[in-house]
Protein backbone atom coordinates (compact mmCIF):
# COMPACT_ATOMS: atom_id res chain seq x y z
CA UNK A 1 0.00 0.00 0.00
CA UNK A 2 2.57 2.45 0.35
CA UNK A 3 4.63 2.02 -3.05
CA UNK A 4 1.00 3.02 -4.30
CA UNK A 5 0.86 6.03 -2.14
CA UNK A 6 4.24 6.79 -3.02
CA UNK A 7 3.56 6.35 -6.57
CA UNK A 8 0.71 8.70 -6.76
CA UNK A 9 2.87 12.10 -4.33
CA UNK A 10 6.11 11.57 -6.45
CA UNK A 11 5.10 14.32 -8.29
CA UNK A 12 3.83 16.24 -5.89
CA UNK A 13 5.87 19.34 -3.84
CA UNK A 14 6.03 19.21 -0.45
CA UNK A 15 3.69 20.98 1.08
CA UNK A 16 0.97 19.52 -1.06
CA UNK A 17 2.31 16.07 0.77
CA UNK A 18 2.35 17.67 4.10
CA UNK A 19 -2.04 18.97 3.17
CA UNK A 20 -2.51 15.01 2.27
CA UNK A 21 -4.14 12.87 5.02
CA UNK A 22 -1.82 11.43 7.49
CA UNK A 23 -2.28 7.56 6.17
CA UNK A 24 -1.89 8.63 2.23
CA UNK A 25 1.42 10.45 2.89
CA UNK A 26 4.24 8.36 1.40
CA UNK A 27 5.69 6.27 4.29
CA UNK A 28 8.63 5.18 4.55
CA UNK A 29 9.35 1.35 6.12
CA UNK A 30 10.23 2.15 9.84
CA UNK A 31 13.98 0.40 10.42
CA UNK A 32 14.31 -0.75 13.99
CA UNK A 33 16.72 1.37 15.70
CA UNK A 34 20.73 -0.33 15.04
CA UNK A 35 21.70 -1.51 18.28
CA UNK A 36 23.91 0.25 19.89
CA UNK A 37 27.36 -1.38 20.87
CA UNK A 38 27.90 -2.45 24.44
CA UNK A 39 31.37 -0.66 24.92
CA UNK A 40 31.93 -1.23 28.93
CA UNK A 41 31.77 -5.00 27.44
CA UNK A 42 34.18 -4.96 25.04
CA UNK A 43 36.56 -3.13 26.91
CA UNK A 44 35.93 -5.95 29.92
CA UNK A 45 36.66 -8.55 26.61
CA UNK A 46 39.74 -6.45 25.43
CA UNK A 47 41.18 -5.81 29.01
CA UNK A 48 41.32 -9.14 29.49
CA UNK A 49 42.90 -10.56 26.74
CA UNK A 50 45.83 -7.50 27.33
CA UNK A 51 45.72 -8.79 30.95
CA UNK A 52 46.36 -12.49 29.19
CA UNK A 53 48.88 -11.26 26.58
CA UNK A 54 51.16 -9.20 29.55
CA UNK A 55 50.75 -12.40 31.58
CA UNK A 56 51.98 -14.91 28.91
CA UNK A 57 54.92 -12.67 27.68
CA UNK A 58 56.60 -12.05 31.51
CA UNK A 59 55.83 -16.02 31.78
CA UNK A 60 57.79 -16.60 28.07
CA UNK A 61 60.17 -13.93 29.06
CA UNK A 62 60.87 -15.47 32.42
CA UNK A 63 61.60 -18.88 31.24
CA UNK A 64 64.03 -17.25 28.61
CA UNK A 65 65.96 -15.98 30.88
CA UNK A 66 66.17 -19.11 33.03
CA UNK A 67 66.81 -21.22 29.97
CA UNK A 68 69.75 -18.24 29.32
CA UNK A 69 71.40 -18.36 32.23
CA UNK A 70 70.90 -21.92 32.86
CA UNK A 71 73.05 -22.52 29.51
CA UNK A 72 75.19 -19.81 30.65
CA UNK A 73 75.81 -21.52 34.19
CA UNK A 74 76.31 -25.38 32.34
CA UNK A 75 79.52 -23.86 30.77
CA UNK A 76 81.03 -22.70 34.14
CA UNK A 77 80.79 -25.42 35.48
CA UNK A 78 83.49 -27.59 33.95
CA UNK A 79 85.81 -24.72 35.39
CA UNK A 80 83.91 -24.46 38.79
CA UNK A 81 84.54 -28.62 39.22
CA UNK A 82 88.02 -27.96 38.58
CA UNK A 83 88.48 -25.19 41.21
CA UNK A 84 86.67 -27.32 43.28
CA UNK A 85 88.78 -30.24 43.22
CA UNK A 86 92.13 -27.95 43.00
CA UNK A 87 91.30 -26.41 46.35
CA UNK A 88 90.33 -29.74 48.66
CA UNK A 89 93.81 -31.08 47.35
CA UNK A 90 95.55 -27.76 48.39
CA UNK A 91 93.53 -27.96 51.71
CA UNK A 92 95.46 -31.99 51.61
CA UNK A 93 98.79 -30.11 50.78
CA UNK A 94 98.44 -27.69 53.70
CA UNK A 95 97.21 -30.56 56.21
CA UNK A 96 100.28 -31.87 55.14
CA UNK A 97 102.11 -28.78 56.04
CA UNK A 98 103.87 -28.71 52.40
CA UNK A 99 104.34 -26.10 49.75
CA UNK A 100 105.92 -22.95 50.24
CA UNK A 101 105.32 -19.02 50.68
CA UNK A 102 104.57 -18.93 47.09
CA UNK A 103 102.14 -22.02 46.88
CA UNK A 104 100.32 -20.47 49.91
CA UNK A 105 99.85 -17.34 48.12
CA UNK A 106 98.14 -19.59 45.52
CA UNK A 107 95.91 -21.06 47.58
CA UNK A 108 94.75 -17.95 49.00
CA UNK A 109 93.63 -16.11 45.66
CA UNK A 110 92.45 -19.84 44.99
CA UNK A 111 90.10 -19.68 48.11
CA UNK A 112 89.61 -15.89 47.14
CA UNK A 113 87.95 -16.68 43.84
CA UNK A 114 86.38 -19.93 44.69
CA UNK A 115 84.25 -17.75 47.75
CA UNK A 116 83.16 -15.05 45.49
CA UNK A 117 82.04 -18.03 42.96
CA UNK A 118 80.41 -20.02 45.42
CA UNK A 119 78.64 -16.42 46.75
CA UNK A 120 77.70 -16.33 43.30
CA UNK A 121 76.34 -19.15 42.68
CA UNK A 122 74.32 -19.45 45.84
CA UNK A 123 72.87 -16.29 44.68
CA UNK A 124 71.41 -18.16 41.50
CA UNK A 125 70.04 -21.12 44.32
CA UNK A 126 72.72 -23.11 42.62
CA UNK A 127 74.20 -26.22 44.93
CA UNK A 128 76.81 -28.95 44.91
CA UNK A 129 75.08 -32.46 45.30
CA UNK A 130 75.98 -34.42 48.17
CA UNK A 131 76.06 -37.58 46.73
CA UNK A 132 79.32 -39.72 48.18
CA UNK A 133 78.67 -42.34 50.88
CA UNK A 134 74.72 -42.04 50.23
CA UNK A 135 72.33 -44.91 48.59
CA UNK A 136 72.24 -44.35 44.59
CA UNK A 137 69.69 -42.28 43.42
CA UNK A 138 68.96 -41.90 39.47
CA UNK A 139 67.27 -38.96 39.94
CA UNK A 140 70.47 -37.15 41.42
CA UNK A 141 73.28 -39.35 39.68
CA UNK A 142 74.56 -41.11 36.56
CA UNK A 143 76.15 -44.95 37.61
CA UNK A 144 79.25 -45.25 35.29
CA UNK A 145 80.73 -48.07 37.05
CA UNK A 146 79.65 -51.29 39.83
CA UNK A 147 82.71 -52.37 41.96
CA UNK A 148 82.75 -54.88 44.44
CA UNK A 149 81.93 -53.63 47.83
CA UNK A 150 81.39 -54.72 51.60
CA UNK A 151 77.37 -55.74 52.35
CA UNK A 152 77.31 -52.51 54.58
CA UNK A 153 78.32 -50.19 50.95
CA UNK A 154 76.14 -52.24 48.63
CA UNK A 155 74.06 -49.98 46.27
CA UNK A 156 76.48 -46.75 47.78
CA UNK A 157 78.12 -44.07 46.14
CA UNK A 158 81.58 -44.93 46.53
CA UNK A 159 83.16 -41.82 44.38
CA UNK A 160 82.30 -38.88 42.21
CA UNK A 161 83.83 -39.20 38.84
CA UNK A 162 82.26 -35.72 37.92
CA UNK A 163 80.22 -33.14 40.20
CA UNK A 164 76.76 -32.76 39.83
CA UNK A 165 74.63 -29.58 40.64
CA UNK A 166 70.76 -28.27 41.27
CA UNK A 167 69.56 -25.14 40.40
CA UNK A 168 66.15 -24.11 42.33
CA UNK A 169 65.68 -27.51 43.46
CA UNK A 170 66.32 -29.10 39.92
CA UNK A 171 69.03 -31.00 38.67
CA UNK A 172 71.35 -29.10 36.02
CA UNK A 173 73.86 -31.81 35.58
CA UNK A 174 73.74 -34.96 37.47
CA UNK A 175 76.87 -36.74 39.06
CA UNK A 176 78.79 -39.03 37.39
CA UNK A 177 79.44 -41.92 40.17
CA UNK A 178 80.57 -45.08 41.02
CA UNK A 179 78.52 -47.76 43.03
CA UNK A 180 79.29 -50.35 45.14
CA UNK A 181 78.06 -53.73 44.71
CA UNK A 182 77.91 -56.42 47.45
CA UNK A 183 80.54 -59.11 46.76
CA UNK A 184 77.60 -61.70 47.59
CA UNK A 185 75.13 -59.79 45.56
CA UNK A 186 77.65 -59.49 42.29
CA UNK A 187 78.23 -63.44 42.66
CA UNK A 188 74.52 -64.25 42.68
CA UNK A 189 73.48 -62.24 39.83
CA UNK A 190 76.21 -63.98 37.59
CA UNK A 191 74.58 -67.30 38.75
CA UNK A 192 71.36 -65.63 37.69
CA UNK A 193 72.62 -64.70 34.52
CA UNK A 194 74.42 -68.48 33.62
Amino acid sequence: MSKKHHHHTDGLTEQEEQDLPVDAQPQTPQEEPAPQPDYYEKYVRLSADFENFRKRTEREKAALLAYGKKDFVEKLLPAYEVMLRQQAHMQKEEADETGSAQMQSLRAGLNMVLGELKKAFAAERIEKLDVVGKPYDPQTSEAIALVPAPADKDGQVLEEVQMGFSMEGKILRPARVVVGKAEEEAKKQEAETK
